[in-house]
C-alpha cells in the first residue's frame, strides 16, 4: 500500500466515525390578525437553538414575520427523530418557513 492510499484510507475512516449530526426543528403557534388566522407549523432551525426555545423564537419569528406571521409560541424543539410524528398535524406549514 502507498503512503497516499493509507492516508486516504486513513482520512475516510476518521470521517465515517464521526457522528451523524441530526437537523434541529421547532413546532410553533402563529397568528394573523387580519383576517385572523392561527396555524401550528414545524420549522428548520439553526443548531445552536436546538433546545434553547428562546433562540428558536427570535429565528423563527423574523421568519414568520417576512410572510405577514406573528409567532405565539415555540411549542418545542427537536431532533430528526421527532419530525415524522408532527407533520400530519403542521399540515401546510410542515418545513414551510
Amino acid at each position: 500500500m502507498t503512503l497516499k492510499t493509507f492516508a486516504l484510507a486513513a482520512a475516510f475512516a476518521v470521517v465515517a466515525a464521526l457522528p451523524a449530526s441530526a437537523a434541529c426543528y421547532a413546532e410553533y403557534r402563529a397568528q394573523k390578525t387580519s383576517p385572523l388566522q392561527f396555524h401550528v407549523g414545524v420549522a428548520q432551525i439553526a443548531d445552536s437553538s436546538c433546545g434553547n426555545p428562546a433562540a428558536a423564537a427570535q429565528e423563527l419569528g423574523s421568519r414568520l414575520g417576512q410572510n405577514g406571521w406573528t409567532l405565539v409560541d415555540v411549542l418545542s424543539t427537536f431532533t430528526d427523530e421527532g419530525l415524522a410524528s408532527r407533520r400530519q398535524r403542521a399540515g401546510q406549514y410542515f418545513l414551510r418557513f
